[in-house]
């Protein structure tokens, strides 16, 4: 899940792989070879890639945010990417609802 967050919030701010290892001082070629391979970088890397993202390495690991995240407009952003298939399963259950009623 690790580099599948990082590649949302790269997504997300509209932005590269190649501009978050160049500002984390990570080779970008080390970088892709780790998305690639799934393997974790060492824990002063992957605070340095957190920074750059402008997140935590516990939201990059668990996709947890933080309490010091949650002012953040991305805990918006999130809830306003899962609001479609939200409103799918409530419509789902209004009609269980409904069906049950009749």
């Amino acid at each position: 899940m690790f580099w599948e967050h990082i590649k949302e919030e790269i997504k997300r701010q509209n932005t590269t792989q190649e501009w978050v290892a160049k500002k984390a001082g990570i080779s970008f070629n080390t970088f892709q070879g780790w998305i690639s391979k799934g393997i974790y970088p060492r824990v002063d890397d992957a605070v340095r890639i957190a920074t750059v993202l402008n997140t935590s390495v516990e939201y990059l690991v668990t996709g947890t945010l933080q309490e010091w995240e949650w002012g953040n407009t991305r805990v918006i952003e999130t809830i306003c990417h899962h609001l479609p298939q939200i409103n799918k399963h409530l419509d789902a259950i209004n009609q269980v609802v409904k069906d049950w009623g009749n």
